[in-house]
């Protein structure tokens, strides 16, 4: 069987591989862009376009180019052969939150332009509720192909996290979310040929709001913690102390989740979801017209939004503790990348610090060579007689600094840390201002 995939980012990537060693053969099919079109030739020289540390993918998209199962193109008439259609291209949202749904409707034309009689077309783009029934289904039908009678259409949203993209697609569960009942089946027939977790059917509105309601709560959970670490300040306590109290609940019988978890704090959300998926949520919600306000979700949002401007206020604070002022002062980050060991800028906090900040800085991240806003330097260069060295991305190559190395290389023995990456006490005794997201100064 022939698979067509719409779209290689992360999940596209990843996803084609995934199919190629189940035993499809498979088309990935991209934009050639100034921004993505360089992943068709690395595609098809067996090269992975993902940076990062990502088990097992850069081996099996080499074994799938060399065997044949694997190929990327720009030419969406590949669709016309293929038995399954999956879309996975991006949306982000607007600079008014609102959705961006352009991407998804160009590739909705040329699927449905190109689509055979009897195909599945599937959904794996995150969208706003309704979005499958009411934006993609008419846009396909376009085409004068009829829904249930020339094609079938899901929704099934994926679940990765960089870092685990392989062992995520085949191991977490699935929701299958059909147009009809039908759909639905053929839906889960297809997905288990290659998912190993649990899947289940549901309509495709309750899947599309599943997908966000699951990326809300964690975002949310990260706010709490967040919110939770400044009171402790305040308080003069230290957060990971507490956290780690609350956290030894035991785990309840049969169930694999404590009766608390509180997630660490850090220098803010980023990524392609996190940020953008309770904006998509509330944007459908609104539409209904519903007199309830929505408060703990947007809230959330806000928390985290503003976690870049307190790293910037800690900054400020510790710079003028040792006597600097912040627009005089030579300020190294470490950590690009929203995630620890990925190669991921995409809404990354250290932008926004960055845009805060306003002057000219040095960053340092293993696995990005090259932004729009800002050249990454060595690691070397980067910490080199800067004033303030700030942590905004725990790579595992920056757990191995050690604190003297470090002091004997910056002018002026300053550390804000975001990540919680350094020991406030062993910052102290080597003769650092230190300022970290949940420790307190002492």
């Amino acid at each position: 069987m022939k698979v067509a995939v719409v779209g290689l980012g992360y999940v596209g990537v990843a996803l084609s591989v995934v199919l190629a060693q189940s035993g499809y053969d498979v088309v990935g099919i991209q934009r050639r862009s100034y921004r993505s079109g360089w992943k068709i030739d690395w595609i098809n020289k067996g090269r992975s376009p993902i940076r990062g540390e990502e088990p097992d993918l850069a081996e099996f998209l080499l074994e799938a180019v060399k065997s044949g199962k694997l190929r990327a193109v720009e030419n969406t008439h590949e669709i016309n052969d293929s038995e399954v259609v999956i879309i996975t291209v991006q949306t982000p949202i607007k600079g008014d939150k609102e959705p961006d749904l352009i991407h998804l409707i160009n590739a909705c034309r040329e699927v449905g332009k190109n689509l055979s009689k009897g195909s599945m077309v599937c959904i794996e783009s995150t969208v706003p509720p309704g979005t499958t029934e009411f934006v993609v289904k008419p846009i396909i039908e376009e085409s004068e192909l009829k829904l249930g009678i020339d094609f079938n259409l899901v929704f099934s949203y994926e679940r990765v996290t960089p870092g685990h993209l392989i062992e995520n697609l085949r191991m977490l569960p699935r929701v299958i979310g059909g147009i009809t009942t039908d759909c639905a089946m053929r839906g889960k027939e297809f997905y288990e040929t290659f998912c190993m977790g649990e899947i289940v059917i549901t309509d495709s509105r309750t899947a599309e709001t599943s997908k966000l309601v699951e990326n809300c709560h964690r975002d949310v959970n990260i706010a709490f913690a967040n919110e939770a670490s400044l009171i402790c300040k305040a308080l003069g306590v230290d957060f990971f102390e507490v956290k780690e109290f609350v956290n030894t609940l035991p785990n309840r019988e049969g169930a694999g989740n404590p009766y608390r978890n509180i997630l660490e704090p850090g220098a803010g959300v980023g990524g392609h979801c996190l940020p953008k998926d309770s904006h998509l949520l509330l944007h459908s919600f609104q539409k209904t017209k519903d007199g309830f306000k929505p408060q703990l979700i947007p809230m959330g949002r806000m928390i985290n939004e503003s976690m870049p401007g307190y790293m910037y206020d800690l900054i400020n604070e510790a710079l003028d503790e040792a006597g600097n002022k912040i627009h005089e002062s030579k300020i190294g980050i470490l950590g690009l990348s929203y995630k620890e060991d990925t190669g991921d800028p995409r809404n990354s906090p250290t932008i926004k610090l960055i845009e805060l900040l306003d002057i000219p800085v040095r960053v340092h991240d293993p696995y990005i060579a090259d932004h729009l806003l800002v050249k990454p330097q060595s690691l070397v260069d980067t910490i080199l007689g800067s004033d303030c060295l700030v942590v905004m991305t725990r790579h595992s190559q920056y757990r191995e600094l050690e604190l003297e190395c470090i002091a004997s290389m910056m002018r002026t023995r300053v550390i804000v840390d975001g990540r919680n990456l350094f020991d406030p006490e062993e910052c102290a005794s080597n003769g650092f201002i230190y300022r970290g997201i949940g420790h307190i100064s002492r």
